[in-house]
């Protein structure tokens, strides 16, 4: 501030030199804006986002479409917008957004100005159509992914105020709706088509009415594309519910099972983080039911036994060892490959690169086994090995898991699997502990992820929590007694950052954040400083336990 008060100094008596009268308007105005510009910056950076909001709005009349006022207008909306959200205020939110839509069209489809979705899961289950008789597998259930949730009560937003000017006329606000005649009638249309059905299809949602909920989304869609960011996690449970259904009609599989896997792939696509663990679950139900190979797996190839006794089974990308039958190492090949096509389309939006040598995975048949061959302690239910050469570039994969170990199938294989993924993805360096163990945790059962978020606040008590800034930056895992609270945080963080933008956006942050620092990466992808993140961090996760664990 007092920066700008010597430059003010110095135009006054630049000006008065030249002649220029002490109260001439457009002199006056000038200066109450730049005055509002130097004020409002001071208040953005103290985190008074409202405030630095009332202070622009009262030049707006002043402004002349100055360039650096309206940036700073625009930077203003979007901390305040954010702040509405979190202080539970999303009719005023929804206000301001519209002002700042005016500025810059594309803000009504940033995904960083709209709320995560909050809506943990519950026991219903949908009742199935009842099979033919002649089906020898019951009909797959869906379960409902999202609660009930009470909206929280909010205060309808003021109406247009009146503000006075500096000659004393009055004005209406700028902002008001009738100031909007300048849109295309085409394009408002578009969008009020696109709102209303949305609004049916959330009501229709709602009564648990899915495919008429899903026609009213794909309705708002074809009005306005941008519309996908308000409903997709809702649009993919339709398109899932739809597949349910199809399932259970007399002859659909197998005839249908691959146009049904796409439609499951798809869904998984619109809404990964919600919705992966039962899509996956349904594709290995349409696999079982039609005889079709999983999410793209190769043809598997039993070779037989080689010279130490151990059974071999060969996919496009793993080679498994294993003393079990055919039937047994087919179910493991199918999720191993399903987790990798999986892992690579959610995090990298890629189908993956060739893994040139494939990946051999050994089960082990006890902890004694395991133990034995890999000198790692029988505790421990598998691990993966990954050899890089000095250009950070794959030479070698391999996962040991015991295949005793409880929840082998549905947990440990997606798990280190999805490390094996993560390899070699980010250039040269090692993948981050916390984003690398952050991520392969999602890939198991909802349940597993949901005991780290209950366990947060336990450590979040007890002292053990890591700074965010400090978090990112370790380089190995933690001293044994804060290792519960390592994974419970990464797990957590690396959920909470896939929510605000996406998971190809986390991972690219990731990326450079290894290169460039995070500092850097976070204010590139998230437009947010640590101190921002931490703030967020604390009123979003820390401060709303219902979010944790789904109950208070």
């Amino acid at each position: 501030m007092s920066r700008f008060l010597s430059l003010f100094a110095v135009l006054v008596i630049v000006v008065a030199s030249v002649g220029s009268p002490p109260d001439d308007p457009k002199f006056n105005n000038v200066v109450s804006v730049q005055a509002a510009m130097a004020r409002a910056r001071t208040l953005l950076i103290e985190n008074e986002a409202g405030k630095a909001v009332d202070v622009l709005e009262e030049q707006l009349v002043k402004v002349n479409g100055n360039p650096q006022y309206l940036a700073l207008l625009r930077e203003a909306y979007r901390a305040y917008i954010r702040d509405l959200y979190l202080a539970g205020r999303p009719d005023t939110a929804r206000r301001y957004l519209e002002r700042l839509v005016i500025l810059e069209p594309a803000a009504a489809n940033d995904p960083a100005l709209k709320p995560a979705v909050d809506a943990p899961p519950h026991k219903f289950v949908r009742e199935p159509v009842a099979p033919p008789k002649k089906q020898a597998l019951p009909a797959w259930k869906l379960p409902d992914l999202f609660a009930k949730k009470e909206e929280p009560k909010t205060t309808e937003a003021p109406k247009a105020t009146i503000r006075l000017l500096g000659d004393g006329a009055a004005t209406e606000d700028p902002f008001d709706r009738k100031n909007e005649r300048a849109m295309p009638v085409a394009a408002v249309n578009k969008s009020a088509q696109a709102r209303e059905h949305l609004t049916r299809g959330a009501d229709e949602f709602k009564l648990k009415r899915y495919p008429a909920a899903r026609v009213c989304f794909e309705q708002a869609y074809q009005a306005d594309p941008n519309t996908l960011d308000l409903c997709r996690e809702q649009w993919a449970y339709c398109i899932m519910a739809k597949v349910v259904d199809a399932m259970d009609q007399p002859g659909a599989l197998p005839a249908q099972g691959p146009m049904l896997q796409k439609e499951i792939e798809a869904a998984i696509q619109m809404a990964p983080t919600k919705m992966l663990a039962t899509g996956q679950k349904l594709l290995q139900a349409i696999e079982a039911r039609a005889g079709l190979p999983l999410g793209g797996t190769s043809k598997v190839r039993h070779i037989g036994a080689n010279k130490e006794g151990w059974q071999v089974t060969k996919t496009q990308y793993f080679l498994i060892f294993h003393k079990q039958d055919n039937d047994f190492a087919e179910r493991v090949a199918k999720i191993a490959e399903s987790t990798r096509t999986t892992m690579y389309r959610k995090w990298f939006m890629s189908e993956g690169v060739d893994w040139e040598p494939v990946c051999e995975l050994i089960l082990h048949p006890t902890s004694a086994e395991y133990t034995h061959m890999t000198g790692v302690p029988g505790e421990s239910p598998g691990h993966s090995r990954i050899e890089c050469d000095a250009m950070g570039r794959v030479i070698s994969r391999r996962l040991d898991l015991r295949q005793d170990a409880s929840g082998m199938m549905e947990a440990v294989l997606p798990h280190e699997t999805t490390h094996v993924v993560l390899a070699g993805m980010f250039g040269s360096a090692h993948v981050p502990r916390w984003a690398d163990e952050g991520i392969a945790v999602l890939s198991e059962p909802n349940e597993k992820v949901e005991h780290h978020r209950r366990n947060l606040l336990k450590h979040h008590k007890d002292g053990q929590l890591f700074g965010l800034k400090e978090l990112m930056e370790l380089k190995d895992y933690p001293p044994p007694r804060r290792v519960g609270a390592f994974y419970a945080q990464s797990v957590v963080l690396v959920e909470f950052l896939t929510q605000q933008r996406g998971a190809k956006v986390f991972t690219d942050f990731v990326k450079d954040g290894i290169r460039q620092g995070y500092d850097m990466a976070l204010q590139r992808h998230y437009n947010m400083t640590f101190t921002q993140l931490d703030q967020t961090w604390q009123r979003q996760v820390i401060g709303n336990p219902v979010r944790l664990t789904g109950s208070k």
